[in-house]
């Protein structure tokens, strides 16, 4: 059985537009895309959604995001999480290629389990004490570790 897919996109090539990552990732639980907006260029219509919450992550270049009647700009670094129910669209600047990535989250009802949880999908199972092979020996990591797994229970005994 295999517990994981992985794919590779060179952010060098990326193809232009939108590539869909679900079928060569095998999602089921979470929308994955990367764009690639040729310098002026961007969606031709707004878009929203039923229940999938959106976060647009800009790796390179600069433009913005149309968010019903307002215009936020974007450059590289920005996160912007977008609520279902809100139409939007993006724009590359016109003097540059804009490139990111875009994730949209499970249906509303799906996760979170737990009030206080950071995280959208918080079904995972931490194992404190496995450090991977670039902490082994980094005491300050396991202080850490013990910190999030202590903050874990309470959340979890929290209901």
């Amino acid at each position: 059985m295999t517990y994981y897919n992985k794919c590779n996109l060179s952010l060098e090539a990326l193809p232009e537009w939108i590539t869909w990552l679900k079928d060569p990732l095998e999602l089921s639980g979470v929308g994955i895309s990367t764009f690639n907006l040729p310098a002026g260029k961007g969606y031709t219509y707004m878009h929203s959604h039923e229940e999938q919450e959106e976060v647009y992550i800009i790796l390179s270049g600069k433009g913005i995001i149309q968010l019903e009647d307002e215009a936020l700009k974007l450059v590289a670094g920005d996160f912007v999480r977008v609520s279902p129910l809100v139409r939007r669209a993006i724009k590359a600047d016109k003097e540059s290629p804009m490139i990111g990535i875009i994730v949209g989250g499970v249906p509303k009802n799906g996760y979170s389990r737990y009030k206080g949880s950071s995280s959208l999908i918080d079904d995972g199972i931490p194992d404190w004490d496995n450090l991977p092979p670039w902490c082994e020996g980094n005491e300050k990591i396991v202080e850490i570790n013990k910190k999030l797994k202590a903050q874990r229970e309470a959340i979890k005994a929290a209901g």
